[in-house]
């Protein structure tokens, strides 16, 4: 069994989740037993991951094992469900709804987003107004949990259930300095027939993959995938199991120096204590080779399998087929993406190209992504279909097929998956020279170029240059098709077989 360890899957992910859930994928495939794990406590979880194509057999969550509820199906569950007193009055809303006794506010009973009623949580108030209990509804039809509150606001107890109402786990909360609460102990009730007691979240995860470990009779290999959260977990693991790190970003806190800058935070420790591993895995040789000179990582053994999965190819869609002059972006909308200069580069093409479009697909923080609508104002690029931000979408299948064009203007990666997917769509891609992945997935001068980075004027006059010239964009395009066979779901397969 592989078990890929992170913290969370949610509606809208990072390149660590979207990397998970085509390598469970690929897993699956070839019938090889594998699980996503999470930690965080998600009361729309198995919803989630029917979205993503994933079932209850893909994923493993902490709370749903304590609870015994991975396969649980479930119901509906909604307020006629409640049997509230009669002689209370409901309220109507869409996303909650008030519950009042005459005058007295009761309860809100707040629905889950993207459905139709279904509870989430209800709050529960005091005579005085003040919010004392939450209890909390999973997607499949049961309370999952309560929380009380005490007159600060702040939370100090938690209970969390199973279907059939009985308690399997208690959690304590005290105030830290910011007047937050701060989990102070967990009470693991009668499992197997015993009571545990964790200091943290993060000593009941290690209990957690302890368990997962001990249960599987045959080879078990984990797998720390996203590594704030799940490398020392993993690391400290004392069952009879394989350990890997998975490495999705930059190794060094500086990116352009990666053999001599100081390490990532999250590694120094991780790579100084390299007996505890089997090995750490890059989605890159370049990342290898530069891993590989660091005295640090000497007594580590580094295998690179890629993280980008291309997609197959169902049919090949001609230049002349796409949308004229479309430009397209597909990632996280960050400072370091540097979405500042993509936009700036796109303003020198709009001057020579005047039907040039570009959209941008991903999510970032508001401010930032403010920041950058803002840049468009102030460039005078808001003209309304010239700019377009389409925020996350899960399946991007038809953008490709209509994009001409992939600009990346970033500072740093592990890999940028969508490199991928686009030249697996037989989308030329114009990147900077970044650490690390443009140099091994584009072939300059044949799917795309690569280019000094924060070079703007240069990248838009390369953009200009194959817009402008039909032949060779078909020519760069038919390439694109053909180099994305590197990272087709076989070859990656065979990378992964190379681990072992």
């Amino acid at each position: 069994m592989y078990y890929f360890v992170n913290q969370y899957l949610l509606s809208q992910n990072s390149s660590v989740e979207h990397a998970e859930i085509k390598r469970v994928k690929l897993f699956d495939q070839h019938q090889v037993p594998a699980k996503i794990v999470t930690r965080d406590f998600d009361l729309v979880l198995h919803r989630t991951i029917e979205k993503f194509g994933l079932t209850d057999d893909n994923i493993i969550n902490m709370y749903d094992f304590f609870a015994q509820t991975t396969d649980y199906e479930g119901h509906i569950f909604k307020i006629d469900n409640l049997k509230l007193p009669i002689e209370y009055q409901v309220g109507t809303g869409n996303n909650f709804r008030e519950v009042t006794d005459g005058s007295r506010l009761v309860c809100e009973v707040h629905f889950a987003a993207g459905t139709v009623a279904q509870i989430n949580h209800i709050d529960y108030f005091d005579e005085a107004g003040n919010l004392n209990l939450r209890s909390r509804y999973d997607i499949r039809g049961f309370k999952a949990a309560d929380e009380f509150f005490g007159q600060d606001g702040n939370m100090f107890y938690q209970v969390m259930y199973r279907p059939d109402g009985n308690r399997y786990l208690e959690s304590y909360y005290v105030k830290s300095t910011e007047n937050t609460p701060i989990n102070s102990l967990n009470h693991l009730m009668d499992y197997r027939g015993r009571d545990y007691y964790f200091n943290s979240l993060d000593d009941l995860f290690a209990f957690f993959l302890e368990e997962l470990a001990n249960q599987d009779k045959g080879e078990v290999t984990f797998i720390a995938d996203r590594p704030a959260m799940a490398n020392l977990p993993v690391l400290n693991i004392k069952a009879n199991a394989h350990k890997y790190l998975w490495l999705p970003i930059n190794h060094a806190q500086d990116g352009n120096n990666p053999v001599k800058g100081m390490l990532n935070n999250l590694y120094q420790f991780p790579f100084t204590k390299g007996k505890q591993l089997d090995g750490v895995i890059v989605m890159t040789q370049a990342q290898k080779n530069d891993l590989t000179k660091r005295t640090e990582t000497k007594q580590l053994s580094i295998h690179t399998v890629s993280g980008a999965i291309a997609d197959e190819i169902k049919q090949k869609v001609a230049i002349n087929e796409r949308t004229q002059h479309q430009l397209i972006y597909v990632g996280r909308l960050g400072i370091d993406k540097q979405i500042d200069q993509l936009l700036q580069v796109f303003k020198l093409i709009h001057e020579k190209i005047n039907d040039a479009t570009l959209a941008i697909y991903g999510y970032g923080a508001t401010n930032e992504v403010d920041q950058f609508k803002q840049q468009v104002i102030d460039l005078k690029l808001d003209e309304p279909g010239l700019i377009t931000f389409a925020g996350y979408q899960l399946n991007l299948e038809k953008v490709y097929d209509n994009a001409q064009l992939l600009l990346d203007t970033s500072s740093v990666d592990g890999q940028p998956l969508a490199m991928v997917e686009a030249i697996s769509h037989g989308v030329p891609v114009l990147s900077y020279d970044y650490n690390y992945g443009p140099r091994e997935i584009i072939v300059d001068g044949k799917n795309g170029y690569l280019l000094p980075r924060n070079n703007i004027t240069n990248m838009a006059k390369k953009a200009i240059s194959l817009l402008n010239d039909e032949k060779q964009l078909q020519e760069f395009s038919s390439n694109a098709y053909q180099l994305s066979e590197r990272y087709s779901a076989d070859n990656v397969w065979q990378q992964w077989q190379a681990l072992k």
